[in-house]
């Protein structure tokens, strides 16, 4: 699973044991609509073709309209980020490489306390309202004005005002000098039209169902098992668009996902990956059907550090001793080898600090429980440990039904830990609206979830640990979900972002590393791959290893719409 803010990319997947019933409905949905396919009705010239694209980007059950940029993209539907609406660069996760977009130039102060953006003229919404300065303006300060929906942090600790000098123009000072404020504003904030969305009450409960957008697609249709998007008569690149239409089906479970890809009714899809896939997808039509699963993330235990006693570090330490990580692999998820103590994914390792070269996590049952006994807990005679006040090490551990790698690794943990002494139930969450939202307002204990990656190890630990991404108990924390408040990792991060000094940056990595391996404050379990399922039957021109031209996940956004826009209808 990935999810990225962008998940991140992060991925979600959803859900509940899907029934027979459900899959001959969603087969049904496919044949009617002729998803997965280019089709041309009887009597009509190739000219005519309909060139359709049919994505799963992760299993998550029924649709609800949402269409709102400001929302997550676990809230949003898919697409709403990328296909509806755009930021003002691309950046390149992969290279790092800027790419202007709805600016079609940048310019940093030289001393990194300002980035003034100078916009495309030939831009217009959906509508034929002209798009301009007033739009990035209104949508930055709109991050301002519901704190809630600024998952970035722009205005706790990075930006102090965004003036428009002229309609082409938009000026956005800085709180300090920063040599990320780029990939915040510019390249991870979707904007918005002023004209559409200044006048709604509430931007925390807009659905936005009638989407005016600057992106490639428009809202064509939608139903809570299928919607789909269709060209955008005023895209401002009417030659880049070479899709007709994306169709999206609501599927309930990787299972599900998985024998729709297997029969060919899906072109791309991000869904978790069966080890049997090879013999039942690929192997099937080696010629068409392919994956790349380059890392995206780390897939991390979550303590909620507001709780006892996670937040002793003995505890916390005992834990991650106790997890085999190996089997985790081996057992659950053959696609994803251990992570590293640092929390750096190998793309990153060029940042690892010379004494974390070759750290590895080990299992030790006997150090672990040496340690509980250190921190004052006693085993009962049921073989679990107990505080002074009898109060057992006992929690449960979140994951959602239907994400079949996470689920598994959740029961090998389980085991892991009663091993050692410690009673974690698995909590089998039915649907990932729960799930998430236990996340965000700290009603856990204990949670498997993913990191949200960036062109540098500063964007997992920035999101990961700094407490301008965190939040009081009861209230949403954007990314900081185990609630760790540190000065000196704040100090860190702070040193990384306003220095332009790459040896400076490092230097500040390197003591995130020290934090990371020495006082766990969440706990890396695996490498999570970007999940990447595609066939070259209906389009060609996909991402992969030797075009790595965007992610190629379709749960990525802004590289969501960078990918469509690069493929090409086979004849």
């Amino acid at each position: 699973m990935i999810f990225s803010s962008a998940k991140p990319d992060a991925r979600k997947r959803r859900l509940s044991t899907f029934t027979l019933l459900s899959v001959f409905v969603i087969v049904f949905l496919f044949v009617m609509s002729a998803c997965g396919s280019s089709s041309t009705n009887a009597g009509q010239s190739s000219a005519q073709t309909k060139h359709i694209l049919t994505v799963v980007d992760s299993p998550k059950g029924d649709f609800t309209s949402n269409f709102n940029p400001f929302t997550d993209s676990q809230t949003s539907r898919y697409g709403t980020q990328g296909f509806l609406y755009e930021t003002l660069v691309y950046i390149n996760r992969f290279t790092n490489k800027v790419t202007p977009w709805l600016a079609e130039s940048y310019q940093q102060a030289p001393d990194l306390s300002s980035i003034t953006f100078s916009l495309r003229q030939n831009v217009k919404w959906s509508d034929g309202q002209p798009f301009t300065s007033d739009d990035v303006v209104y949508t930055i300060n709109a991050l301002k004005t519901t704190p809630s929906l600024d998952r970035s942090g722009l205005w706790t600790g990075l930006v102090k005002e965004v003036t428009a000098p002229d309609a082409n123009t938009v000026k956005v000072t800085l709180l300090h000098p920063s040599s990320t404020a780029l990939w915040y504003i510019g390249g991870q904030t979707f904007i918005a039209p002023k004209h559409t969305f200044s006048s709604v009450p509430d931007l925390t409960k807009f659905t936005n169902d009638k989407p005016v957008v600057t992106g490639p697609f428009k809202l064509k249709s939608f139903s809570p098992q299928l919607f789909s998007y269709e060209k955008n008569p005023n895209y401002w690149q009417p030659g880049k668009v070479n899709v007709d239409e994306i169709r999206l089906p609501s599927l309930a479970s990787n299972t599900t996902a998985n024998l729709l890809l297997s029969r060919g009714d899906v072109d791309w899809a991000g869904i978790g990956y069966d080890p049997k896939l090879d013999s039942i997808y690929v192997d099937k039509d080696p010629a068409h059907n392919h994956h790349w699963f380059p890392t995206s993330n780390v897939v991390t235990l979550y303590l909620n550090l507001k709780k006892a006693p996670f937040d002793q570090l003995a505890v916390r330490q005992a834990i991650s001793l106790a997890i085999n990580r190996q089997e985790l692999q081996q057992k659950a998820a053959p696609y994803a080898p251990p992570a590293a103590p640092t929390g750096l994914v190998p793309a990153h390792q060029s940042y690892t600090a010379p004494d974390y070269t070759n750290l590895q996590f080990q299992v030790d049952t006997a150090k672990a429980e040496s340690l509980l006994k250190g921190a004052g807990f006693t085993k009962g005679s049921d073989g679990i440990y107990a505080d002074k006040s009898g109060k057992k090490i006992s929690f449960k551990l979140n994951v959602v039904n239907g994400w079949s790698d996470w689920q598994s690794d959740t029961q090998l943990i389980a085991s892991d830990l009663k091993a050692i002494g410690i009673d974690a139930s698995i909590n089998t969450l039915g649907d990932f609206a729960p799930y998430f939202s236990a996340l965000q307002t700290g009603s856990f204990d204990a949670s498997i979830s993913w990191t949200n990656p960036g062109p540098t190890p500063f964007y997992i630990y920035n999101a990961m640990l700094a407490s301008s991404h965190t939040a009081p108990i009861n209230q949403n924390a954007t990314s900081n979900w185990e609630r760790w408040q540190d000065p000196t990792t704040d100090k860190l991060l702070q040193q990384y972002a306003t220095s332009p000094d790459e040896a400076v940056q490092k230097q500040a990595i390197q003591g995130l590393q020290k934090i990371m391996v020495e006082q766990l404050p969440t706990i890396p379990l695996t490498l999570n791959p970007y999940w990447d399922e595609y066939t070259t039957k209906h389009f060609t021109g996909w991402p992969d290893e030797k075009n790595p031209y965007a992610l190629p996940s379709p749960t990525n956004y802004p590289d969501n719409e960078m990918v469509v826009l690069n493929l090409k209808p086979v004849a």
